[in-house]
This record gives structure tokens, C-alpha cells and sequence, in this order.
């Protein structure tokens, strides 16, 4: 009669469609419930990448495509962390992940790599001297538009989270980091971008500044959802 009754509470309505049960994993799934501290720290976070990234429109004349390098800087972090994690650990789920990190950071090695080396084929210079020439030209393609404060401030956020999602490893397990709200919010709000389309044509809205607010609103948005849930959950008295 009790599982009969969790089950009915499991499949109750949380908000529009969403069941307490699938409300729960999606909470879970996003690191577990958060407290005001880190709330405000990622709120805090979120906001200062976005104002460096503003900066580096303004005074560097950032491009559309400098705007995702802050989370190409946080993955990196990501790939790189998860195998030292999985060494303190020992959780067998993490270790698959560990490996799938790896063998994505030796994919983007060996791409890098063979790029590098048809550049030195085509200029006829020496692999080492190639890398440094393509390195140098990355680097002064990021500084020069003033996009290494956000990429560091990103990268440093995703650090000071990480103790965060440990514990939450070891209080509902895997997975560490899952494709969760953040992403399927960068995939709505565009939709509401659409509207701004015959604007952009017109050339009244500049599309850096179009995606500058998606990823701005997609990450708040992420945040105010994982909120919304976790206090409807507590309201039901569901304790995550």
C-alpha cells in the first residue's frame, strides 16, 4: 500500500507536465538542491563572465564566434578534471566517464596536431616551429579582442564548482555532469531569438549582441528553473 502511494506521489503533477519523479531527476541530474550560498555563487559567476564578455565587445571588438570560448574553456576544464576525480573516488561510473574524457582531450590532441602539421607541410617549416607560430596566433586572436578574462573567469567558476558536484556525486551518483537544463535552455531561448530576426536583417541589432543575451538569459533561465523545482519539491516535502 506504502510503494502504491509513492508511486502516486512520484506521478503526481509538479508544474504544467512535469511529475514530482521526473522533477527530482532533473534536480539531481543538475548537481542536487542548492543552497542561497551557492545560488548567489553561481548567479555571481554568471553574471561577471557575461560583463568581462561585454567588455570584450566593446573594447575589443570580440566577434560572434569569440562568444563561445568561455565554454569551450569550461569543457576543458571538465575533460581534465574528471580523470583526476575518478582517481580519489574509485566509483566505476566515473571511471567511464574518466575514459571518455581522455579519449576526447587525446581526440582534440591528435586534431590539433594534423592541423598543425599540414600548416608546417604547406609552409615547409619544422612541426615545432608550426606549433608555435599556430599558438601564437590563437593567443593574440584572444587577447587582442580581450576574450581571456571571460574564458578565465568561466574556467574558474567551473573550478570553484566542482566540490559542489562531488558531493553531489556521493549523495545521488552519476552522472558527474549531465546535459541538463543549461543545455536545453540554449536551445529554447533561441527559439525567442527568432523574433529578432528581421531586426537583425535591418542591421539594428548586431548578432554578437543577440547571442551575447541568449547565452546571458540561457544560463540565468538554467538557474531559476533548478531553483523553481528544488522549492516546489521542498513545498511537497520531497527531500533531495
Amino acid at each position: 500500500m506504502s510503494g502504491k502511494k509513492k508511486g502516486d506521489a512520484d506521478n503526481a503533477i509538479l508544474v504544467n507536465n512535469l511529475t514530482v519523479k521526473d522533477a527530482v531527476h532533473l534536480v539531481k541530474m543538475e548537481g542536487g538542491s542548492l543552497s542561497k550560498g551557492q545560488i548567489a555563487f553561481r548567479v555571481a559567476t554568471v553574471v561577471i563572465v557575461a560583463a568581462f564578455t561585454a567588455r570584450a565587445i566593446v573594447v575589443g571588438q570580440a566577434t560572434a564566434w569569440h562568444l563561445f570560448l568561455p565554454m569551450v574553456g569550461e569543457y576543458l576544464v571538465l575533460l581534465a578534471s574528471i580523470p583526476l576525480i575518478s582517481l580519489i573516488l574509485h566509483d566505476s561510473a566515473l571511471r567511464k566517464d574518466a575514459r571518455r574524457s581522455l579519449t576526447w582531450l587525446l581526440t582534440i590532441t591528435v586534431i590539433a596536431s594534423l592541423w598543425i602539421g599540414s600548416q608546417a607541410f604547406d609552409e615547409g617549416t619544422p612541426w615545432t616551429s608550426q606549433a608555435r607560430v599556430e599558438f601564437s596566433r590563437l593567443y593574440t586572436w584572444i587577447t587582442t579582442h580581450q576574450m581571456h578574462w571571460p574564458i578565465l573567469g568561466a574556467m574558474t567558476a567551473m573550478i570553484g564548482g566542482l566540490p559542489g558536484r562531488v558531493a553531489a556525486f556521493h549523495r545521488h551518483g552519476p552522472p558527474f555532469m549531465a546535459v541538463g537544463l543549461g543545455c536545453a535552455m540554449r536551445l529554447i531561448i533561441p527559439l525567442f531569438g527568432c523574433f529578432l530576426l528581421p531586426f537583425i536583417a535591418a542591421g539594428k541589432f548586431p548578432i554578437v549582441w543577440l547571442i551575447w543575451t541568449i547565452l546571458l538569459l540561457s544560463e540565468l533561465g538554467a538557474l531559476f528553473m533548478h531553483w523553481d523545482l528544488q522549492r516546489r519539491l521542498t513545498n511537497r516535502g520531497v527531500e533531495m
